[in-house]
């Protein structure tokens, strides 16, 4: 059919009128829909239909007083943060002080909850033992030895002679017995530590009437001697220094082991107690002490690992600067070290005494601690659930540690008043300086040391 059909054109007029009238009609009628929805919104009295919007009510007006609150406390933390950073020095020691005095108040709470003393039988009486194994007549023996027996402990020392044993009974305390046993005597020593451990197996019946109870074993402890003999290696005699690994490192050696057989029965505490300033700054003139401690030392970390899958626990105490009162007077080691230096030969005195007598005189400017530090710490690694693996107690303990690992060694001599080697005197007839003859303005008369007439 052609364009030109006036049927179709017709046609096609209509369409086009009737679909522009119908769009200008949905315009207006839009348009009056908008109007009325806004004048119905802005009229009060009209009732709420479903399809008109409700304004959210307006937020409440803030109190005047929460507004004045706020404002005075946005000053105040501005001032006080303004205060803090200018004195932030004294704010800092302050933080230290609380902070160090809570941990402090909170570790003495802790140890006034934790037992101190040895627990009794059902009868009331003493069933925990200890033995201590070192020298009777030794301050750190007698102490630790009475200490244990006002906490309760039935207290054994180990002994190896007549005399010994004597000292023992001397202190007049009942729980405090010798056990004899003869490190030399192998077979009387085996003997000694089976009578002993039958002992502990055997009920105990602590008075006429009473039920028989069982003795626990609860730790052996092990203080050797604190004497060694000290001066420059080439004046030390190998007597001497096998007199000093018999007496510290074997004997010690020795009743560990005889013990360790009731020790891993019972799961009993091992506690080893030595001097810890000598060998944490490995003092010269000290190397018996240096020494025998040290193979100490690498005993103790071995045992350690060999007894743990036993459930044996093994601590090693180090003992600093300790006041000793009347027992050992700083007058008397300056004897000794008279005494000590004046009995080499004129050689030697002019090479090594200087450095002898600062050695020697290590921990003197220090005010030594209270035997009871010992005591406390003994009573912590037999009490405790679990013992430490190193306590360091006395005055110097710490100190001397951290200087022996971390310090310079040429710092360290330094300060022990070391010269390298170098000789401290000087020969005025005319000797080089540094030859072993040289012997005018020597040492000894410059510390005002007396001869001694051979």
């Amino acid at each position: 059919m052609s364009t030109t059909d006036p049927f179709i054109l017709a046609w096609n007029s209509i369409k086009y009128h009737t679909s522009n009238a119908m769009d200008q009609a949905d315009k207006h009628f839009e348009t009056m829909a908008t109007t009325i929805r806004e004048k119905a919104n802005d009229t009060s009295w009209i009732p709420q239909f479903p399809y008109r919007k409700t304004p959210p009510p307006p937020p409440p007006p803030p109190a005047a007083s929460a507004v004045g609150i706020r404002n005075h406390g946005g000053k105040g933390v501005g001032l006080v943060w303004r205060w803090v950073r200018e004195h932030k020095w004294l704010v800092a020691g302050l933080l230290v002080v609380v902070v160090g005095g809570g941990a402090y108040v909170v570790k003495r709470r802790r140890q006034k909850g934790r037992r101190r003393k040895a627990l009794k039988a059902a009868n009331g009486a003493r069933k925990e033992v200890v033995v201590i194994h070192g020298q009777p007549h030794d301050p750190i023996v007698k102490s630790t030895a009475h200490d244990l027996e006002r906490r309760g402990f039935i207290v054994y020392i180990a002994v190896s002679s007549h005399e010994d044993e004597q000292i023992v009974l001397a202190e007049g305390k009942a729980d405090i017995k010798p056990l004899q046993i003869d490190i030399l005597d192998t077979l009387s020593a085996r003997a000694s530590i089976s009578r002993f451990s039958s002992y502990l197996k055997s009920p105990v019946v602590p008075f006429q009437g009473a039920p028989a109870h069982h003795l626990k074993f609860t730790a052996l402890i092990l203080i050797p001697d604190s004497n060694f003999p000290s001066g420059p290696i080439e004046t030390i005699p190998l007597d001497h220094w096998s007199d000093t690994f018999n007496l510290k490192l074997v004997q010690t050696l020795a009743i560990t082991q005889l013990f360790l057989p009731i020790v891993t029965e019972s799961k009993s505490r091992l506690l080893f107690v030595t001097p810890g300033i000598g060998y944490s700054l490995r003092l010269p003139f000290h190397a018996p002490e240096v020494a025998a401690i040290g193979a100490l030392e690498g005993v103790v970390s071995c045992l350690r690992r060999e007894v743990s899958a036993a459930g044996v626990q093994v601590g090693w105490i180090k003992v600093g600067t300790l006041d000793l009162g009347a027992i050992e007077k700083k007058g008397s080691r300056e004897n000794a070290t008279r005494a000590d230096v004046l009995s080499w030969s004129p050689a030697v005195r002019s090479i090594y005494a200087r450095g002898y007598v600062n050695s020697k005189a290590v921990g003197d400017g220090v005010r030594g601690s209270s035997l009871k530090e010992v005591n406390a710490a003994v009573v912590a690694g037999i009490l405790d659930r679990k013992v430490k693996k190193v306590t360091r107690v006395g005055s110097g303990s710490v100190a001397y540690d951290v200087i022996g690992k971390w310090v310079p060694e040429g710092i360290v001599g330094w300060m022990l008043g070391l010269r390298g080697g170098r000789r401290v005197t000087e020969n005025a007839r005319g000797s080089p300086p540094g030859s072993r003859g040289s012997s005018a303005h020597s040492l000894e008369s410059s510390v005002e040391w007396e001869r001694v007439d051979k």
